[in-house]
């Protein structure tokens, strides 16, 4: 059977692309989402300590790599969680 990935490289020489993404995975400790809509770049968004909101840490014209999200928080302030959590950092 075909698999995720080679149906995803058929899109891709079709041309297809997506007008809506919004992935997300642990960066510092820390919940990130990265959203791009048809007509935007892609927005990078950090999660709150108190996991009630996401806060914009950057934009990208495109897919940013986990290198560079990393360093947009470094931008931003924003550490460890770890660190925030025990008070060695300040919480965001």
């Amino acid at each position: 059977p075909p698999s995720l990935g080679n149906s995803l490289k058929r899109l891709d020489n079709m041309g297809f692309q997506n007008v809506y993404v919004v992935e997300g995975y642990v960066c510092k400790g820390g919940n990130i989402r990265i959203i791009k809509t048809h007509n935007s770049d892609w927005g990078v968004f950090a999660e709150n300590d108190s996991a009630t909101a996401f806060i914009n840490v950057g934009t990208s014209k495109t897919r940013p790599t986990y290198q560079e999200v990393d360093k947009m928080l470094d931008d931003k302030g924003i550490s460890l969680k770890y660190a925030r959590d025990i008070g060695l950092a300040p919480k965001i």
